[in-house]
Parts: structure tokens; sequence; C-alpha cells
């Protein structure tokens, strides 16, 4: 079952947590614990004067979080915020392209289609998503977040009809997941960054009292190597459920900016990127991902007769991301569902799934981004 055997990295993150924030939260000499947690908040928030949207920058792509070029204290102390950045500043910002600390998210899916199936499907999606940083020490930090998503299935009167006579089709439905996200984050060394995270939640139509199937805990665990300036390899594992026969996979890629506003970024098996940045806060991006879950539906709570359904979608995009502010960015991507796996069922006994693979067809979304 899914959920004992992920149960096990929940606890794992936790212990791992504990263990690494005991082990990096040594003390610092010239370190005012009075005002640690400012400076974490500065550190982890909106980049300053010398941010990305004008004056100096370390990457035309870094992700506003971080200011390495910030000034002691009048008494010429350091924060624990300060000495984070300096220490880390240029590898946390050149890890990954921009990445909002909060996203709200709006997509479709028109005129979807399972081969060999009758009728069709309009799927509308919404998402928020957060994971918000916060220092334990000036070599780690802690991961905390929430998300909630939808998927609105809008279908025809045929889909899903195909050897069901009396039981009719799949109507529309709408599946939710929702839970938090807790992780950590420790370098090792200067080169090398662990981080561990894990997503506890529901993934349900929520028609009816939940049940243990109902929960799931997507788990991730992987090493940043800065193996050159601007090169960093990544590896690890990860569970979650966007392919069925595979939960448990390896994580292997890197990212790499070429030249300053031309970066390489690959995460196997779900994720890969080109983008450019003429400018700090405009980018254009080409790429492609793949995303999907297991959900359990129910029929009523009178009747009880309960069924998993799965889908996945391989989206091929391209799209740009503009930053308004410091605060606050705007990204839309527009491309085609290229592949896809899709078991849909009522959860009725004896309904005759309607599974296959998609046809191609149009995926859009728009996103805001925020950070603090």
């Amino acid at each position: 079952m899914r959920y004992h055997s992920a149960r096990v990295v929940l606890g794992a993150c936790l212990l791992a947590a504990a263990s690494a924030a005991q082990a990096a939260a040594s003390p610092t000499s010239n370190l005012d614990l009075a005002t640690a947690t400012n400076g974490a908040n500065s550190a982890f928030g909106a980049a300053s004067a010398a941010g990305t949207l004008g004056g100096p920058r370390v990457s035309l792509n870094r992700p506003a979080w971080l200011d390495s070029a910030q000034e002691p204290q009048d008494d010429g102390r350091y924060t624990m915020g300060q000495i984070f950045a300096e220490h880390h500043g240029e590898f946390m910002n050149l890890r990954q392209r921009y990445d909002p600390q909060v996203e709200l998210r709006a997509r479709a899916i028109p005129n979807g289609r399972i081969k060999d199936e009758p009728g069709s499907f309009d799927m509308l999606g919404y998402d928020f998503d957060a994971e918000i940083p916060a220092l334990i020490s000036t070599e780690s930090y802690l991961i905390f977040g929430a998300y909630y998503g939808g998927r609105r299935y809008l279908t025809s009167s045929a889909f899903g009809t195909a050897g069901n006579g009396s039981l009719g089709g799949v109507g529309d439905e709408t599946l939710i997941n929702t839970g938090v996200k807790l992780g950590f984050g420790v370098f090792l060394d200067s080169n090398v960054l662990f981080e561990m995270q894990t997503n506890p939640g529901i993934w349900s139509d929520m028609d009816d009292t939940l049940h243990h199937e109902d929960f799931d805990f997507p788990s991730s665990a992987q090493f940043t190597f800065r193996t050159f300036d601007r090169f960093f390899f990544k590896l690890g594992a990860r569970y979650n459920q966007v392919y069925e026969e595979a939960p448990w996979l390896p994580i292997v890629g890197f990212s790499w900016e070429i030249v300053e506003g031309f970066r390489f970024d690959l995460l196997a098996p779900e994720s890969v990127e080109i983008s450019f940045w003429p400018n700090p806060s405009t980018g254009f991006m080409l790429g492609g991902f793949v995303t999907g879950a297991e959900y359990h539906v129910h029929t009523s709570e009178a009747i009880n007769q309960r069924a998993n359904v799965r889908v996945q979608e391989a989206i091929a995009y391209f799209g740009i991301v503009q930053r308004m502010t410091d605060n606050f960015s705007l990204q839309a991507r527009a491309g085609i569902v290229v592949a896809g796996d899709y078991t849909l069922t009522t959860g009725q006994a004896g309904f005759n799934e309607a599974e296959g693979m998609l046809d191609q067809t149009f995926y859009a979304d728009v996103t805001m981004g925020i950070n603090f």
C-alpha cells in the first residue's frame, strides 16, 4: 500500500531534520542571536536595492531570496542571515532558475480524449503552492509550506460509456490534492547541499468520509553538488504517483548557466527546460514536464463503493516569466499534451474504467508568483 510505505519516508524526514538542525546549529562568536530572526527573514525575503531588478547581481535568474552584499550592523556584528548569504548566497542563486516562494496557478486542457474511448473532457486546474524557508543556523534551514490543487473535469455525455450500459459514463468530477510541506536543507560543505522534503496530504474527490487510501506522502531527498562555477549536479531519490509502475525512482539531473542569462535545467525523470534571460526581470522558457497523481474516488457514503483513478500528462511548452517587482511575478506557458495515461472510473462496482493513452491536445497555464 502506498500509505504504509510512504509513512516510513515521513518519519525518516522528520528524524533527519532534527539531527541536521542539531548538527549544524553550532554557535557563532560574532552572531547577535537577538537579531538572528530578523536576519533570517531578510535573507530569505525579497532582494534589496542590490537585487535582481537593478544594481549589482550574481545571476540574471537569481531567485530574490538572498542578498550576498549585505552590510554588518553598526556594531560590526553580522546576523545569521547575513552570514548564510555571504557563505552560500551565490550557490543558492545559481542552483536553479527563479522560483517564487508562493505560486497561484490556473491551467487548462481543452478537448482531451483517451484513445479508443468515446467522448471527451475539458480539464480546468487550479493550484496554490507555498514553500517558505527559515534559517536555523548559518549552514542549514527548514522548509514549511502548504499546497492545494484541483482538477475539474467537465465531460461529454458519451465519455466513459463504453461497456457500461445502464451504469452510464464518467460524469463531471473534481479531484483534490491538499496538504503541507515539511523539509530541511543543510550544507555539508561549501559546495554540497543536502535537502529532504515530505508533502503529506489528501488525494481524493472528497465525496465521502476519508479512508487511509485517500492519504499519501510524496517525498524526496537530493544532493546538489557544485562541480564548476556555474554547473550543479543533482542526485537523489523521490516517491510520488506520477508513474504508475514506478512510484520510487532515482533523481538525476543538473543545472548549468552556460553563459550569463542562458541556462539549462534537467531533473529526470520529470522535467527539462532551457531558459533565456535577456534582462534580469524577463525570461523565456522552452521545456517539458511530466505530471500526474493517483486519487481515491467514492460513490456515496451510503453505498460506500470506492476505487482509484490515475491521471498523467507529458507536456511540452513555451513560456515567459516577467518579474514586475522583486516581490511579484507573472508566468504564462502554452504547449501541447504530447502523451499521457488515464484511468478514470466512478467508483461503482462493475464499472468499466475509461483507460488508455491520451490523444495530443492543447495545454496552457498562467501563474502569479509572490516572494517575501
